[in-house]
């Protein structure tokens, strides 16, 4: 189920709903705003899960985005740079066969987590430049 799709649609058979229980048009305006700040409010929830995450002290919590950053620069360095090293040290021992046998990785993927997650550090490193970042 896509919930981009689910989501417009009941937000759609709210609003016609409203429509039949206020005649005016500033109910109507009061009701489909407060049907959109309703709509809203899952984002909002991540948001402040997301903080109280990043505050925990352990690091299994609040630790997993860096974690998750070190496995990618990990997995990048393995496609790019360990895996060529280890094809031309096969190449030179005389051993084709086994350069068959070594895993690839699908980068493309990875390069979205990777450029999400240095944005992510661009954004906090400008909280800390204009000095609202949360001290620890």
């Amino acid at each position: 189920m896509n919930i981009n799709k689910v989501i417009p649609d009941i937000a759609g058979s709210i609003m016609n709903g409203l429509d039949d229980l206020f005649t005016s048009d500033e109910e109507r305006l009061k009701a489909h705003n407060k049907t959109l700040e309703t709509l809203n409010q899952p984002h909002i929830l991540q948001a402040l899960t997301t903080l109280e995450e990043a505050k925990h002290p352990s690091i299994f919590v609040s630790g997993w985005r860096p974690g998750l950053g070190w496995l990618c620069v990990g997995l990048l360095t393995y496609a790019w740079v360990l895996r060529d090293l280890i094809i031309i040290a096969l190449s030179l021992a005389n051993r084709p066969d086994v350069v068959e046998m070594l895993p690839t990785i699908d980068t493309s993927q990875l390069i979205t987590l990777v450029l999400t997650l240095l944005g992510l550090g661009g954004i906090r490193t400008m909280e800390k430049m204009k000095g609202v970042a949360r001290q620890r």
